[in-house]
């Protein structure tokens, strides 16, 4: 499975759309918590030499129509910290909005669980996957679309008017991974903008993350549910590739910003500023 050039610099490093078209329950592939994927299977998730990465597509259970893969989208991948003590979030034992939250997780105060917080990363053993909502891309004409290739030359890829690609992840820096005949290529949205009817749908991303609570359980929690419980809001960003555990005298000011972020969206009519 192809994860993109702009993805894998961005999790060594470290490490779209509105619509809830949220899964049923009829969409989820039964599976037990411990199917575990081949070692190595998925060196992009920033973890120890002997780390065994989970096969997230089998664990989630999400079903046809739904690409899932490892770390988070966008060139500042989201995240997000914990302001006070003591706070408590539900979770769940699969990562898959159509199964219960049943899971209270206690997280720790001035936590801030990113991609790029390497430390926090290792020591809670966290594990970052995105689900995507594919959908069609429809060419209106005949054109040559540029894509990166694996040795990241720009190569182009000859479409009819009339031919599709699939839609699968957005990476970063306007770049998202879509297939054609099998095949998935890194591409710029901006390629697409005026030959496609890319710009009619917007697909879902729910961004799941596994956390180690205070008292050593596990839980799954996805970011749109975690980053509006009172006392956790979005991770500050401090610059690329940068991100640490915050520190008490950092709380108040990051909690204004927050509060700053969310009114200018809510003025706005959009979703609060990340």
């Amino acid at each position: 499975m192809k994860y993109g050039w702009m993805l894998t610099a961005a999790i060594l490093l470290a490490a779209c759309g509105q619509s809830k078209d949220v899964p049923q329950e009829s969409d989820i592939v039964p599976v037990e918590d411990h199917e575990m994927a081949e070692p190595g299977s998925l060196s992009e998730t920033p973890q120890a030499s002997d780390y065994v990465a989970p096969d997230f597509a089998k664990l989630s259970g999400y079903g046809e129509g739904w690409y899932i893969s490892p770390g988070w989208p966008g060139e500042y991948p989201a995240g997000f910290v914990v302001l006070d003590e003591g706070i408590s979030v539900m979770g769940r034992a699969r990562p898959n909005p159509a199964s219960p939250q049943d899971k209270a997780c206690t997280l720790p105060q001035l936590a801030n669980y990113q991609l790029w917080n390497n430390p926090r990363v290792s020591s809670d053993e966290l594990e970052f996957f995105v689900a995507t909502k594919t959908f069609p891309v429809t060419l209106n004409q005949d054109a040559q679309i540029e894509y990166i290739s694996d040795a990241g030359s720009m190569q182009t890829l000859d479409l009819k008017q009339g031919e599709q690609l699939n839609y699968l992840r957005y990476l970063g820096e306007g770049f998202a991974i879509l297939s054609y005949a099998g095949t998935e290529y890194d591409i710029n949205e901006a390629e697409l903008m005026d030959i496609t009817d890319i710009q009619a749908t917007k697909g879902q991303e729910d961004e799941w993350l596994r956390v180690t609570c205070t008292d050593g359980s596990r839980a799954w929690l996805l970011y749109d549910e975690v980053v509006t419980v009172p006392g956790i809001v979005p991770s500050p960003i401090t610059g690329y590739g940068d991100a640490s555990d915050i520190t008490l005298d950092q709380v108040e000011g990051i909690r204004a910003e927050a509060e700053q972020n969310a009114a200018l969206a809510g003025s706005l009519g959009e979703e609060p500023i990340e």
